[in-house]
This record gives structure tokens, C-alpha cells and sequence, in this order.
């Protein structure tokens, strides 16, 4: 397996990986592929595609289709072979941690984590909220989930150390007790003024052995005394000053360090005939060990190390490698390669063009705001102008709206707004694009009929809607300037925010038209494309994958968590609920088609998180502590890896059952359906809709984010007869890898085993009645003693 939680500034070659292939010929298994999340679901290996080609399909249906290089297509569920794909390439040796998928990805920024690193600056406090907002979220135990549980990281860890408390020791107790009795033994001493005292054994050691670090520091300083003299006598460095300045250190050391040595030797020896410091160092040990003080020390840290926001948060700062990870999120495609179909631009000016003809006849309908009588004649003028532009467009549309119905009219409306454009004529591809969806109640109708009429009306008529939408913007103008000098308010409340919408509808057709005409020249004739990225970013993976289509509605038998779905609608449109007709029709439309495969292919990366204040190594002592609650940290269960069975277990209401250790980061994703036959307009004209909503695909959202700087969309489509091509430019969070925590040994409280009892734990109630009693059995020989 390949690591890819890589530490900053270390350079590694990334290698592509091949199209995993699975097949039902137990012949191919290969040993290098990566476990299975669901068993019994046929072998799989990663092999070439001339290898594949030479297998016999067996078993499942699905398993006889091809791809185009001849490899047999994989039957397991969808969600289950891109999991394992993605574990083969970035996943880790650790048997307790395990990847958790998050349906959709999390679409991320690069300027909301940037920071000036190279100088060491401090990041900024927006920063650190972002980035522990990032990695302090908690998920349930699963392999792929819908989202965070709405938990975090630090409140979580907190409740776990508050509902810890430690096991005392009876007979540690008494042992440390009986080394500070020694300790404080009486021990008559007479430091040389011939007066001999009573002292603590401890008080004797520790004044001898002050005088002797005390006579090391001062022979250290006369030392340093005397080279620095004899520097200002020889302060050229050459070579013969330096010898004269070794000659004269070496004469005065010969002469001083016999009598110095001597006498620190001496106030050695009065410090060896008390006690030994290395067997003081011992006692000192053993009176500071015992578990239990870590949890007081994981609580002032997490204490002091939280910082306010001034929205009331709490900030846990953390460190992300490598550190320049923000710089990496910026996407490899490359203008050309993010090109719109036309028919997929045409789909975007729909809801434009009709909105935009709604719009202008609500300023003409304005006008009536003012009586006839008191409308100056440049505004009647213009209100006529308009009106007589209208009626024509009308008169053009009206013949086709009554034979085919109120929906063809934003085909229509559409159709006006791009025939500028194309000197030729509309193509027939974006008109039937457009048509798609339209139920046709008599026998005569039909795309191709529609298409023929929609032609026709165009070729006469082609500047009629520019032309309306022209005297729309004059009356507009001219019925704002009249509100403004007869000061009639309702007017002038209502007429700007129209202006400025028709504004920016207008500029946002213009943007998409102008990307039309470059999309018609360059895509013409254009092949079926490859999802393979256009390169692979230092730090990342390349994960590609193919599959037959059904498979996404095959449900996986891997654990997940409750409120998701990975499979069928949901799993294609990303979450989707699955209640709208249309979209579930396509989807099986997709997953039904028996020749029809869906190919992806992204970077990915996995980028570490690092937390100074979180110290999960205090739950491996929890054996030595008791539990002031009925709920448990984790599992008491120990188990050697991340297995099902595990995983259900993790998720029975325990307070910190895992937690994240890393994020996986994928870019420069592309998705591809292809089909040996023609794919529908129903098809592409859904995926095109439910793209211009903001909508996302399998894992991955569809959200703009501002690390891309292409368009104003993080999703691009465009298709051909035999396929269709998604690509996402937005960087995002697809997953997380979270590490189980340690087995909660911890016992309720006072609830004290045989064995444990006879190693000396005692409940807390007997330890303090025992350790008062131990003290005032210490103070009455003291008092004894004294006397």
C-alpha cells in the first residue's frame, strides 16, 4: 500500500494506477489486491487489459460486458469496489484505523487555510477556526456516511477524561509513605562549624549535594574567566596565535585543576557517605509515578490551550501535512479541457431566457402604474414600441404553443436567445437537447416535427425577441427617469431591482453564449474522451476506475452509517432523496442498460492531522480506573483490526469511539457514462438540470469553490452521441480516516475484582480511612521521637 500522508518538503515520484478489473475467474485473483468490504461477491485483481480480455466471463450477467480495452467489468456493488480502489492506493498499515467515505464531498477553499508558512508567519484567526472546524469533527463508525454526527473532537475527548477518574493503590501508598519516612529520618549532622544539629536525612543530602553543584559551577566559570582573558590578549585567530593561546590555557590548568579536582572530589565524598544521588534519583521516581495524574494533565492542557472566537466558538488549533496543503488544491485541468458541450450551455439558458422575457413584461405592465393621460409622449412612445415588439414575437411563437402546448415555449424562448449566434441555423442537437422531457399527445407531433417548425419561425424571424428585449431596456429606461422627476415612489421602489436582475441575467446569456461559439468549434467532431487526469500533482494518486452501470444500484453489505444511502439514485446524484420522478426514471435509465458503464477517474491525496493537545494514550490505562458513568468510551471489547463486526460494536452510543486522523482529498475529477448505443436527450438534458442546481455526482459535490478559476460553475458537462463527461474542478473532502480508540477497561466505580484487590486496589472510601489512619500513625512517632 502506498502512504500518502506525506511530510512537508519530501519529494515522491506518484505513480498512476490501472484501472482496477474484477472478474468471477478465480484464476485472476491477484494476491496484491486489496480486501474486499463485502465477501462472497466474486474475486478481484488489478490486472491489464489484455489479461482481462483472455478471461471467460462466468457467473453474474453483468460480468460479460466489456470495456473498451476487452476487460471483463466488475460485479460487486459500486461503492464497495471504489472504496477498495482507493484503500489500494492511499490507505495505511494501521489495523485500527479505517476509511470512512462521506456522501457528498466537502468542497473546500484554498485562501480560507492559507497562510504565509515559508516565513513562519502565524496563521491567522479565521484560519485556525477554519481548519478546526475541518479536522475536529466527528463521524459514526462506518465505511461510508452522509455526514459528520454534528459532534466534535474536543467536547467529546473532554466528557471521555471527565467520566474517568484513577484506581488508588493501598500498597503503593504505603511503599511511598515508607520511602518518605526514610526520607525524613532524623539525621544528626555537623556541617563543619562544630555544631552539631538535628536534620532530615533529606536535608543533609540536599545542602551537601547544593555545595558540591555549587563548587562545579564555580570551577566551570573560572575556566571560562581565563579563556576569555587570554582571547583578549590573542584575539587574531591565525594559526600561530591560537597556538600560543592552547599553550598558555594548557600551562594554567596544569597549574589550578589538580587542587580544584581535589576539591570537588572532597564535597563528592560528603555528599556519597549520606546517600548516593542515584539512588535518590530512584526515590524520587517512584514517589512521582502512578497512572491516573494523566487525566488531570489532559484536562489543564485542554483547558489552556482553547482559544474564543468572537462568535462565541471555541478554537482547538491543529497542524495539517504537510503544511503547504492549501497550495495543492488548485486544479490541474486546463481551460480547453473544461469545455461545455453546446447543448449543455443551451440547458443553462433555459430558466435565463424565460426569466428574461418575464422580466421585460413586467416593466411594460409598469407602465399602466401611470394614467394615460399623465404619460409624457416619449413614454408612450416607448411603452408602444415595446408592445408592437411583443406582438410580434407573440405572432411568431403562437402558431407553435397551440399545437404543441404552453411547455414548448421555453424551447422556443431558448431557441430565440441562441440563433444569433449560429449563422446556419440552430443546430438540431441543441433544439432536440432542449425539447427533451415534452410530452406529445397527438400522433403528429414529434421532436423531429417540432425541430422542423422552431427552424422555420427562426430563419423569418430570427432578431424578433433581441429586438423586444431591446424596446423592453428603452422603456425601461425612460419609465425610471419619468418616476424620478414626478417622484412617484412605488415606481421607483419597484423598477430598479427588476433593471438589475435583467442586468445580470443579461451579462450571465452574454458569458454563456460567447462559450457556446468557442464550445462549437472546438467539439466539433470530438471524441468520446478519457476520465485519466491530465497529470498527477506531486502528493497525490491517480485512482481510476470502471465499471458497469448497474452496479451503482447494487446495495453494498458494508456498514454504514443509518441516514445514507450508497447506492442507486442517491449514490448517483450524490445524495439525492430519490423522490423525484424524473430523476429516478434516468437513474434507471442508467443502471439498466446492460452495455452502458460508468468511468471515473480523480487525484487523491491523504493529508494528516496533528492535534499537540489530544493525548489518546491515556484510554490504554483506562484498566486502572473507574467509570463515574454508565456510558463508555469505547468498546471494552479488544479486537486486533477494523472488521464488521467491530465496527457495529463502535457504534453503540459510546462517547469517543474513533476519531479523525487524516482527510482524503481528491481533485480533477471525472466522471463518464458510455454506451455502445445512442444515450437518450431525456438523459443528458436530466444530468445537464440537475447540474445547473448546484448538484454533484457519486461522492462529489458540485459546489463552486474559489480554488477553481474557471467559470462560474465547479462542474462542466459535455456529451457526445455514445457518452457523457462530467468534470469537476472543485477540491474536496471525500472521506476521512479515523483511528479506533483504545478498549475501555475501566470499571464502575469501586467496583474492585479479586485480583485486582489483592494487587492492593482499593475503593476510594477505604483508601482515604486507610491513608488517614497511616498519617496519624507517622505524626504519633514523630511527636514520639521529638519528645
Amino acid at each position: 500500500m502506498n502512504e500518502q500522508n506525506l511530510p512537508e518538503n519530501t519529494k515522491k515520484e506518484v505513480k498512476e494506477t490501472a484501472v482496477p478489473v474484477v472478474s468471477n475467474d478465480s484464476q485472476e485473483i491477484n494476491n496484491d489486491s486489496p480486501p474486499k468490504l463485502k465477501e462472497n461477491t466474486g474475486s478481484k485483481g488489478k490486472t491489464n487489459s489484455n489479461e482481462a480480455s483472455k478471461s471467460d466471463s462466468k457467473g453474474d450477467s453483468q460480468s460479460s460486458i466489456q470495456d473498451n480495452g476487452g476487460a471483463s467489468l466488475a460485479s460487486e456493488p459500486f461503492i464497495d469496489l471504489l472504496y477498495n480502489q482507493i484503500e489500494s492506493v492511499i490507505g495505511g498499515e494501521n489495523p485500527n484505523q479505517f476509511l470512512c467515505l462521506t456522501l457528498p464531498g466537502q468542497a473546500l477553499t484554498a485562501k480560507d487555510f492559507a497562510y504565509d508558512y515559508k516565513n513562519n508567519a502565524e496563521k491567522g484567526p479565521m484560519v485556525e477556526a477554519n481548519e478546526s472546524r475541518l479536522a475536529n469533527k466527528l463521524f459514526d463508525p462506518c465505511r461510508v456516511t452522509g455526514g459528520d454526527n454534528g459532534m466534535t473532537l474536543p467536547y467529546q475527548y473532554r466528557s471521555a477524561l471527565d467520566t474517568l477518574t484513577p484506581k488508588l493503590n493501598e500498597k503503593i501508598a504505603k511503599a511511598k509513605n515508607q520511602l518518605r519516612e526514610l526520607l525524613l529520618t532524623p539525621y544528626p549532622y555537623d556541617f563543619g562549624d562544630e555544631n552539631t544539629k538535628s536534620y532530615t536525612l533529606q536535608e543533609v543530602f540536599y545542602r551537601l549535594y547544593d555545595d558540591y553543584v555549587a563548587a562545579e559551577r564555580a570551577w566551570s566559570e573560572k575556566q571560562n574567566k581565563k579563556k576569555e582573558a587570554l582571547r583578549k590578549i590573542y584575539p587574531d585567530t591565525s594559526e600561530e596565535n591560537n597556538i600560543h593561546y592552547n599553550n598558555e590555557y594548557l600551562q594554567w590548568y596544569e597549574a589550578v585543576a589538580r587542587g580544584e579536582s581535589l576539591e570537588l572530589n572532597e564535597k563528592r565524598a560528603k555528599v556519597l557517605s549520606v546517600f548516593s544521588p542515584n539512588d535518590m534519583d530512584i526515590l524520587n521516581g517512584v514517589l512521582d509515578s502512578g497512572s491516573g495524574a494523566e487525566l488531570e494533565q489532559a484536562r489543564e492542557i485542554l483547558e489552556n490551550i482553547q482559544r474564543l472566537t468572537p462568535d462565541g466558538g471555541i478554537v482547538y488549533p491543529v497542524k495539517f501535512n504537510p503544511t503547504n496543503w492549501f497550495e495543492l488544491l488548485n486544479t490541474s485541468f486546463i481551460p480547453s479541457d473544461l469545455l461545455d458541450s453546446p447543448e449543455s450551455l443551451a440547458m443553462r439558458l433555459r430558466n435565463l431566457s424565460s426569466r428574461r422575457i418575464t422580466l421585460s413584461s413586467q416593466i411594460s405592465n409598469l407602465t399602466n402604474l401611470i394614467d394615460e393621460e399623465d404619460r409624457s409622449k416619449e413614454l408612450e412612445k416607448n411603452k408602444n414600441d415595446a408592445q408592437d415588439a411583443r406582438d410580434a414575437l407573440n405572432k411568431a411563437q403562437n402558431e407553435l404553443i397551440s399545437s404543441y402546448g404552453e411547455g414548448v415555449k421555453t424551447v422556443i424562448d431558448t431557441a430565440f436567445t441562441i440563433a444569433p449566434i449560429f449563422s446556419g441555423g440552430v443546430p438540431n442537437s441543441i433544439i432536440s437537447r432542449l425539447a427533451s422531457g415534452l410530452k406529445f399527445d397527438k400522433n403528429d407531433q414529434s421532436v423531429d416535427s417540432l425541430i422542423d417548425k422552431i427552424t422555420a419561425i427562426l430563419s423569418k424571424n430570427q432578431k424578433l425577441q433581441n429586438d423586444y428585449i431591446t424596446k423592453s431596456q428603452q422603456l425601461s429606461n425612460v419609465l425610471l427617469e419619468e418616476a424620478i422627476n414626478k417622484n412617484l415612489l412605488q415606481l421607483k421602489q419597484l423598477l430598479p431591482p427588476i433593471q438589475e436582475q435583467l442586468e445580470r441575467i443579461n451579462t450571465e446569456i452574454q458569458e454563456i453564449l460567447e462559450k457556446m461559439k468557442v464550445a462549437q468549434t472546438v467539439n466539433s467532431g470530438k471524441e468520446t474522451e478519457s476520465v485519466q487526469t491530465p497529470i498527477v500533482p506531486e502528493g497525490f494518486t491517480q485512482v481510476l476506475i470502471d465499471v458497469a452501470a448497474s452496479q451503482i444500484d447494487k446495495e453494498s453489505n458494508s456498514h454504514s452509517s443509518a441516514s445514507n444511502s450508497p447506492y442507486g439514485a442517491s449514490l448517483w446524484f450524490a445524495g439525492y432523496s430519490g423522490k423525484k420522478e424524473t430523476n429516478s426514471s434516468t437513474f434507471a435509465e442508467l443502471c439498466h442498460s446492460q452495455n452502458t458503464s460508468v468511468r471515473v477517474g480523480m487525484n487523491v491525496a491523504k493529508v494528516g492531522i496533528e492535534r499537540e493537545w489530544f493525548n489518546p494514550g491515556i484510554f490504554v490505562l483506562t484498566k486502572d480506573m473507574f467509570n463515574v458513568s454508565t456510558s463508555r468510551v469505547s468498546p471494552i471489547k479488544d479486537y486486533s483490526e477494523i472488521t464488521e463486526e467491530r465496527l457495529s460494536d463502535m457504534s453503540r452510543s459510546h462517547i469517543l469511539p474513533c476519531y479523525p486522523v487524516a482527510m482524503l482529498v481528491a481533485k480533477d475529477i471525472s466522471i463518464q457514462v458510455v454506451t455502445s448505443d445512442q444515450l437518450s436527450n431525456t438523459f443528458s438534458a436530466t444530468m445537464e438540470e440537475h447540474v445547473s442546481h448546484g448538484g454533484g455526482f457519486l461522492l462529489f459535490s458540485g459546489a463552486k469553490s474559489s480554488s477553481s478559476s474557471f467559470g462560474s460553475s465547479g462542474i462542466h458537462t459535455s456529451s457526445t452521441d455514445k457518452s457523457f463527461n462530467i468534470k469537476i474542478t472543485t477540491p474536496q473532502i471525500i472521506g476521512y480516516y479515523l483511528q479506533a480508540t483504545p478498549a475501555d477497561k475501566s470499571t464502575i466505580m469501586d467496583e474492585i475484582s479479586d485480583d485486582e484487590m489483592a494487587a492492593g486496589f482499593v475503593t476510594i472510601s477505604k483508601f482515604v480511612e486507610d491513608y488517614k489512619k497511616l498519617l496519624q500513625a507517622m505524626n504519633k512517632n514523630n511527636t514520639e521521637q521529638q519528645i
